[in-house]
């Protein structure tokens, strides 16, 4: 029988979001989160038996024999094989560290038998490092391969079972599993890289990722914990805990957060990674591994985190299945985008918020209302994506329009214009329409929410630049590099940099940052060439068309404007190119395509605004409301 939240929680939790004036109770939003959790997710698959382990903190700590009971339900599905717990560890099989926690405080008699069975051919079993340590069954022996992740399959569900059962043997495993993990993982900053053994043998990655640095603090804090004083390298534990959190707290953001590669600011925040740190923390606090003065900023982080977490449970901003990706090189992990409601997410919200009110903060008041970063699939809200499953494309979009670049997999297919996606619908599109295209679904026809009609190829599409010399446009391929730089409910930002391509005996690059708010058609460029050309630069942004478009410029007003007809099958499309007048040198048609042409200098940025606007769009009817519209934007425009 699964337990639901009461409608009357969910209306408080909606109201503080709104108000952002009421605390929110910790225990509520580990149950708020854990419930989201339990009917979104593959419970028999690793993030699965994480949530378990939250789930089973939480009923030890509220006593409450349902919640308590609810959860040795699952734990005997496992036993069943209702569930089939699976995945690279032996552990996962008998429901996770879950199981065996609650097995050592016998809290039943029920999991005896699957806890030890799975310990014993664990132990016996799962393949070795040739340091000894137990990793992946998968892993390669001629890489040596070993990541911190494994930490959490193995340290935790040794130590509940070797203390459960008197195998001081599986204890000692448990232990020298993580020592020996962070003692081959060690970065000088203090921090912990993932992997070791995926570039190349005994290569380790050069990232700080944040979920890899969370799964190291959660296996470290189970012995921090619940290690006996008693143990020969208990004073090592406890030693290296205060030397890491200490290391972790000072990566801490202004909102008591980490990001994705937690030695640059400039990444996304990363909630599965922040969870399990906040939980670690948490932990070294109560054992007094870390001085009770970093409480505030624990709280601190509890309350950045509810910006994250929406109203129903949902989380925002949490990497995907991430391991050595590319090189294992910093760039590598940020390049790892986050996911909304990904099934690593849930688990380290309950483990932060459970281990919150063991402290005693019963309430936490939201730093931002709560969920007001959570990417919810229907709030109208900017959103930007990068797509390493669709050929590393990025989107993005707001609540009128979206757009997309291609990436660097098909740069012999197409090249680096900008395509349009029209909306008809406020709310976001981008993940809908590639789930659609996944199943073998076309997003190129109008289902009631738009669609991709607009065709780019190798053209310019909507705002795509060229060198212009000699009378004709040069054209660099797809970006090379991106780095994204906000995503937020408001806004998005985002740079691309374009190798350097050849223009008529010379060479240039480009890096362009795009911009983007709510409530306009139009996002913002800011673009800097970099050339030995010695001459002045030209530089072209144009925009293509089918057949007969209906062509306006204005050198005036720094306007390139172009209205075409798609009808019989789709509408009407208004595109534009917004310049500084005093930028703009001439107007110029070459093929199919319009260009405006801007004198350019290397080094120097030229910022330029382009939109697109579409006659089934609730805005928009005719080409006079584009128009009119884009005379509005005009008068608002900064340069």
């Amino acid at each position: 029988m699964w337990i639901m939240l009461g409608t009357s929680l969910a209306f408080n939790l909606i109201h503080a979001q709104e108000k952002n004036t009421k605390p929110l109770e910790t225990q509520a939003i580990a149950k708020l989160v854990l419930n989201k959790g339990l009917r979104d997710i593959d419970l028999g698959l690793y993030p699965g038996s994480l949530l378990m382990h939250g789930m089973s903190e939480l009923a030890v700590l509220q006593k409450d024999p349902q919640l308590l009971n609810q959860a040795l339900a699952i734990f005997a599905d496992f036993k069943s094989k209702k569930i089939d717990g699976r995945g690279s560890f032996i552990s996962y099989k008998a429901g996770g560290s879950g199981a065996a926690y609650l097995d050592y405080l016998r809290k039943t008699e029920q999991l005896s038998e699957q806890v030890l069975s799975h310990a014993d051919k664990m132990f016996r079993e799962q393949k070795r490092s040739s340091e000894g340590i137990l990793t992946a069954n998968w892993a390669k022996d001629s890489l040596n391969q070993i990541f911190i992740d494994i930490a959490f399959a193995v340290t935790p569900y040794m130590l509940y079972s070797g203390l459960r059962y008197n195998k001081p043997a599986y204890v000692d495993a448990a232990v020298f599993e993580t020592l020996e993990l962070f003692k081959i993982l060690q970065d000088p900053n203090g921090l912990i890289h993932q992997a070791r053994g995926f570039t190349g043998l005994n290569i380790i990655s050069e990232d700080n990722w944040s979920r890899g640095n969370g799964w190291g603090a959660f296996a470290l804090a189970t012995l921090v914990r619940d290690l006996p004083d008693s143990h020969p390298r208990k004073k090592e534990v406890n030693a290296l805990a205060k030397r890491f959190f200490e290391a972790v707290l000072k990566f801490q953001d202004h909102e008591g957060l980490w990001h994705q590669e937690m030695s640059d600011p400039t990444a996304y925040v990363e909630t599965s990674g922040t969870g399990l740190l906040l939980y670690a923390i948490g932990i070294g606090i109560e054992k007094n591994v870390l001085d009770r003065s970093n409480l505030p900023k624990l709280i601190k982080g509890l309350s950045g985190y509810l910006a994250y977490i929406g109203p129903d449970g949902s989380v925002s901003h949490t990497c995907a299945g991430c391991l050595n990706p590319g090189k294992g090189t910093k760039p590598d992990y940020l390049k790892k985008m986050w996911e909304y409601n990904d099934h690593h997410a849930f688990g380290p919200v309950v483990l932060a918020f459970t281990q919150a009110s063991k402290l005693g903060i019963k309430k936490v008041k939201p730093l931002l209302p709560m969920g007001f970063y959570a990417q919810s699939p229907n709030f109208p809200r900017t959103y930007l994506r990068h797509l390493p499953e669709a050929n590393q494309n990025i989107a993005w979009e707001n609540d009128r329009i979206a757009f997309r670049v291609y990436g660097p997999p098909v740069k012999d297919r197409v090249s680096s214009g900008i395509d349009v996606w029209t909306k008809s619908v406020d709310y976001p599109i981008i993940d809908k329409w590639y789930k659609l295209n996944a199943e073998g679904k076309e997003y190129h026809i109008d289902r009631g929410e738009g669609c991709d009609f607009f065709h780019v190829g190798f053209g310019r599409g909507v705002g795509g630049t060229a060198i212009w010399y000699q009378d004709k446009p040069y054209i660099s391929q797809t970006y090379a590099t991106h780095k994204l730089l906000k995503n937020t409910p408001t806004e998005i930002a985002f740079e691309l940099t374009f190798a350097p391509w050849e223009v008529a005996g010379f060479k240039v690059s480009e890096r362009k940052v795009i911009s983007m708010t709510m409530g306009t058609n139009f996002f913002k460029v800011v673009s800097t060439f970099e050339t030995d050309y010695q001459g002045p630069l030209t530089v072209g942004v144009g925009i293509s068309y089918v057949k007969n478009p209906e062509i306006l410029t204005d050198q005036s007003k720094g306007l390139l404007n172009i209205w075409e007809s798609y009808l019989p099958q789709n509408g009407e499309l208004g595109t534009s190119i917004i310049a500084k007048p005093s930028d703009v040198q001439a107007f110029k048609t070459y093929k199919n395509e319009q260009f405006v042409l801007l004198n350019g200098r290397a080094g120097k940025p030229l910022t330029y605004y382009v939109g697109a606007g579409w006659s089934k769009s609730p805005q928009f009817k005719t080409k006079q409301d584009w128009l009119k519209y884009v005379e509005t934007e005009i008068s608002k425009l900064k340069f």
